[in-house]
């Protein structure tokens, strides 16, 4: 007897480049699930403009540009019997979630909300209609974390909890003798990660320790604002790297010895996973879903966002208490052994074929 063919699945998404981390994770899954014989075929969000690039330059204009072309990329749907998106709020959510929604509903074809923006409760505050319309719309809503369970839940809608594949094969686990002052950052430069208030935190911790040293990946809005703060507070030893290729992420984990993340909003960010792969300590504000990947005291240490002040104390912990610091790595490397592949392949695919 032949086996059942499996549905085709339409995957809506960023893809690189950029590599952030939500393009990277969609690319992740695109290429495990089509290199194991599934068939999946790929939808950009953000189409590539080759020779047309230049209007990347013109505001509004692209984002109308690009997305005319992400819809007429959407008539891949009819070869879809299920429509995978990666979701999260505003704009977004406007564009690349509901439109999609909408023309797969026209097209008699079963639709899974994968989302991931760690805004959710703000945004569904402001429209709930949308909210309501999605889940009846859809066959199912998945969240990587408990945290987006819990904030839909509030909103009255359940949602099945399949964890972010830990994206780590690239990095490799350095065991540290002795945890230095060199600290990374790897955020886009907005405010919705707050840059600014990591340099202040580790302006405490150059304050103790003259020769610290901190790396800054990634660029954006901000970048003017915290080249004036760092001028300001008379730091040094600061690099901003700008975007960098996905290839030379690893490079920083390994020369650091701590991870700074500041952000106001989140979910689950993968740099985290990356520090926990690298073995370096965690240093972290407590919003959105770090709180259920990060354990105060026990896998990274946690303060409230913009608390620049407990946060550079942080800091100064990592490099005075060496063997908390060694104790939280080893756990935040444990974390890891509950994202891995094969059992939330299993749990896509099976979801993939009830949604068809």
């Amino acid at each position: 007897m032949a086996a059942e063919k499996p549905p085709t699945v339409a995957l809506i998404s960023e893809y690189p480049p950029p590599a952030a981390g939500m393009t990277v994770l969609a690319e992740e899954y695109y290429s495990r699930l089509k290199n194991d014989g599934y068939p999946i075929l790929k939808i950009r969000t953000n189409p590539e403009l080759g020779v047309l690039a230049f209007i990347n330059k013109i505001p509004v204009f692209k984002t109308i540009f690009k997305w005319c072309i992400f819809l007429i990329h959407c008539i891949k749907i009819f070869k879809a019997d299920t429509v995978h998106i990666f979701s999260s709020s505003g704009l977004n959510f406007l564009l690349f979630t509901l439109a999609p929604l909408v023309l797969a509903k026209l097209m008699g074809k079963q639709v899974i909300i994968n989302y991931h923006g760690g805004a959710a409760k703000q945004f569904f505050l402001k429209h709930p209609r949308l909210l309501k319309y999605s889940m009846k719309n859809s066959c199912s809503l998945v969240v990587p974390s408990g945290y987006l369970q819990d904030i839909f839940k509030e909103f009255g809608y359940d949602s099945l909890i399949i964890p972010n594949i830990a994206n780590v094969k690239r990095f490799t686990f350095r065991k540290r003798d002795t945890f230095r002052p060199a600290v990374l950052s790897i955020r886009n430069l907005t405010p919705v990660y707050n840059i600014q208030c990591a340099v202040r935190a580790f302006s405490i911790l150059q304050d103790k320790y003259p020769d610290a040293k901190m790396y800054i990946i990634g660029d954006g809005p901000e970048r003017e604002n915290i080249i004036n703060l760092i001028n300001q507070l008379n730091l040094k030893n600061i690099e901003l790297t700008g975007n960098i290729a996905n290839n030379e992420v690893p490079h920083y984990f390994d020369i650091a010895d701590i991870l700074i993340n500041t952000s106001n909003v989140d979910n689950m960010p993968g740099s985290i996973l990356e520090a926990y792969a690298s073995g370096i300590p965690v240093v972290s504000t407590n919003v959105g879903g770090i709180p259920y990947m990060v354990k105060h005291g026990e896998s990274g240490l946690l303060a409230d966002a913009d608390d620049y002040q407990r946060i550079g104390e942080n800091l100064l912990k990592v490099i005075e208490n060496q063997e908390d610091s060694r104790r939280m790595v080893e756990n935040g490397f444990k974390y890891l052994t509950t994202l891995n592949w094969e059992p939330i392949k299993a749990s896509w695919l099976e979801l993939y074929k009830s949604c068809s």
